[in-house]
């Protein structure tokens, strides 16, 4: 979920300090730190190996993602594949020296974008790393990118009609005990059992996929950064929906909650938030 291909998620750029906008990957150097709190999109990877998907796997989750969205919102993606042709992209120019696993699956974050934006009738446009990190989307529209270590996903919106977007997706191993802390309050975990009896799979992973996304379209809205403890969540798991409870450090313009959708395809999750501007 590097945050320069994600509104403020996805695989995340991480500059290293709390307050710079990232996404969430958890690294080692995060436990090492042993802070109690820790910002969403500060860029944390998750350990593990890619999992084994057959060829389909992407166009499901892709499917999947797009029965979530509203009306307008342009959803693309897959794997990393057509990151393997052989030019560079503008945007790559800025990345620096990344190492070649970086630079695939940034390249196809920006593929995906191009892709998606060609949906809303907007022509090919170069989508540079703003000094935040984030994607640069041309006048008039919003977005957000995220990956897994496999797979990348890219929305996309006239602003006109959304005023933001934010998708997070992750592979749905569990968290270990150490960072289900950091991501997860005590009240969203009393009935853990009976949740993940219904989900089949890890709730505080599904807790740190949903605040990302949330983050993703939060964030450019108002420029406050929160921790994982500062956004409480609510899961109707039955609709797979979920409520972000405003918290103090939400702006006082954010009456009431923010209501995301969410699911697994194939063993990847994914979540996903947009605003209206109507």
């Amino acid at each position: 979920m590097h945050y320069d291909d994600a509104h403020l998620g996805g695989r995340a750029s991480l500059n290293g300090c709390p307050g710079q906008p990232g996404v969430a990957r958890f690294v080692d150097v995060l436990l090492q730190r042993k802070t109690a709190a820790v910002w969403i999109g500060e860029g944390v990877v998750l350990p593990g190996e890619p999992k084994v998907r057959d060829d389909s796997s992407p166009v499901r989750l892709i499917a999947a993602i797009r029965q979530l969205v509203a009306d307008g919102i342009v959803i693309e993606g897959g794997d990393f594949k057509p990151a393997d042709r052989d030019w560079l992209l503008e945007e790559e120019l800025s990345l620096g020296n990344v190492v070649p696993a970086r630079r695939r699956e940034f390249r196809a974050g920006r593929i995906y974008a191009r892709q998606a934006l060609r949906g809303l009738g907007i022509p090919e446009s170069v989508i540079p790393i703003g000094h935040d990190r984030a994607p640069v989307w041309p006048t008039g529209i919003v977005g957000s990118i995220s990956h897994t270590r496999s797979l990348c996903a890219v929305a996309v919106g006239l602003s006109a009609d959304c005023l933001g977007i934010g998708i997070d997706i992750e592979e749905d191993s569990p968290l270990s005990d150490e960072l289900t802390k950091l991501v997860s309050l005590a009240s969203e975990l009393k009935e853990r059992d009976v949740i993940e009896g219904r989900l089949g799979y890890d709730l505080p992973k599904l807790l740190f996929v949903i605040k990302e996304a949330f983050y993703k379209m939060h964030f450019p809205l108002n420029r406050r950064f929160l921790t994982f403890h500062d956004v409480r969540i609510e899961l109707d798991v039955e609709n797979a929906k979920a409520m972000v409870i405003r918290s103090s450090r939400l702006a006082a313009a954010d009456n009431g909650c923010f209501e995301g959708r969410f699911g697994n395809s194939d063993g990847t999750l994914f979540s996903c938030f947009d605003v209206s501007a109507h």
